[in-house]
């Protein structure tokens, strides 16, 4: 089975000294939205994860810069766009929209919207109130992310947290964005792994004991064939050879994922099995 990883040694938060210059990339100079939370900084933390292939000569940055960048204020936001992408390339965001394990002024969880691509060519944080949760905030960020990048809505959006189904797909429908709801969103949930030690716990507000940030939630709902609809439900016993021979006539395209014969571990041909 393939496996992605990053070298953790290869994972920096290079100071502006070693950025492209600032006619080519997108940095956000806006002030905080939330000014009662924590104060504003001119130049977000920028955090990137250089791929292995590139070689670390190409890339001259003094040593002070990465000591320096540990200096950073854990309270930035990050608005960054690669100078060398194309924005009209970039169609499909990985987005997550939860609480934090971070407390504001008033001991109330601060919540953060965190976006980027699989390639973490765009990367955008936000910091937000508990109080200001809702799919219009969500919807409105969005449109902040492509206007001040100059990047144009994506197609789709993948997001990971079944908790907030219902936000993130309302604010994608009514940009004419399509959600994907996926496990499968890797770039993100390594750039948030990464945050979680370098941003999160340096925070002033940080929850110590707090429950993981990327915890295994509940799958997302499916559509039940329509071959395994019950019409009446009644208490059996069955053998196991006849309940294998029901299932192996059934189609395992529609029914794969449900019900197999796996489902039982090694059980006795003879042995009787309760249904109901």
């Amino acid at each position: 089975m393939a496996t992605l990883s990053f070298n953790s040694t290869r994972i920096k938060s290079p100071s502006l000294q070693s950025h492209k210059p600032f006619s080519k990339s997108h940095f956000s100079t806006k002030p905080n939205n939330v000014p009662f939370l924590f104060p504003s900084k001119t130049h977000p933390q920028l955090h990137r994860f250089k791929p292995n292939s590139i070689s670390e000569s190409s890339v001259s940055v003094p040593e002070e810069a990465f000591d320096d960048a540990e200096e950073d204020d854990p309270t930035s936001e990050l608005s960054y766009l690669d100078s060398e992408t194309d924005p009209s390339s970039v169609t499909e965001w990985e987005l997550d929209f939860c609480s934090r394990p971070i407390l504001d002024i008033r001991g109330k969880k601060i919540w953060e919207l965190v976006v980027c691509d699989s390639s973490l060519s765009l990367q955008y944080t936000k910091y937000f109130p508990n109080n200001v949760i809702n799919s219009v905030t969500l919807k409105d960020a969005m449109e902040t992310i492509s206007e001040d990048l100059g990047v144009p809505l994506p197609e789709k959006v993948r997001f990971f947290r079944s908790q907030m189904q219902t936000i993130i797909t309302k604010s994608c429908k009514e940009l004419g964005i399509k959600p994907v709801p996926s496990k499968r969103c890797l770039s993100l949930l390594l750039w948030l792994e990464e945050r979680y030690e370098t941003i999160y716990m340096r925070h002033p507000g940080f929850q110590k004991g707090s429950k993981p940030l990327l915890a295994l939630d509940n799958p997302f709902p499916m559509e039940l064939p329509e071959n395994l609809f019950g019409e009446k439900w009644a208490f059996v016993q069955l053998p196991f050879s006849a309940i294998r021979e029901e299932i192996s006539s059934l189609d395992e395209r529609t029914c794969s994922g449900f019900f197999t014969c796996k489902t039982f571990g090694r059980v006795n041909e003879n042995a009787l099995v309760q249904l109901g």
